[in-house]
């Protein structure tokens, strides 16, 4: 019984004060809002003393970024080849995807070679953009890899 005296009494405040701020009205929303200066206000109607005025803002209009396209490169080998093994890893190594054709696996690949060089019977044939290169020539490679595709 004694300790329930106590927590009455304090049950009693704090019912108290609930009341009396449902009377005051305290239970109401803070609205914040800002003007037509920018200035941000805070309120209890959720309005300042002065309307915003929206200010008019041209749309911004990013320019497309540059299309990147990705070189176009051929490269006809033989699986024996050192050089032709060479060029191979140099264009894995700049992280360039090529279109490789075995000669001895592929007649047809054989037939292209010979109609686009008839004079070369080296190894390999690199062609990058249209850019016909004979045998391991990374300079040159690199040159071709530099100037967009046609």
């Amino acid at each position: 019984m004694r300790h329930i005296k106590p927590l009455f009494f304090l049950l009693m405040i704090v019912f108290a004060f609930i009341a009396q701020a449902e009377d005051q009205g305290l239970d109401t929303v803070v609205r914040k809002t800002v003007d037509s200066d920018g200035k941000v206000k805070f309120s209890k109607s959720g309005f300042s003393e002065t309307k915003p005025v929206k200010k008019h803002t041209e749309p911004k209009v990013k320019a497309a970024p540059p299309k990147i396209t990705a070189p176009k490169v051929d490269i006809y080998y033989a699986s024996w080849d050192p050089y032709s093994n060479k060029a191979i890893v140099f264009f894995r190594e700049n992280h360039v995807v090529v279109n490789a054709y075995d000669i001895d696996l592929d007649p047809e690949a054989a037939a292209r070679k010979k109609k686009i060089d008839p004079n070369f019977f080296g190894m390999p044939l690199v062609i990058i953009n249209g850019d016909v290169i004979r045998g391991v020539n990374e300079k040159r490679y690199k040159e071709a890899l530099a100037r967009p595709p046609q």
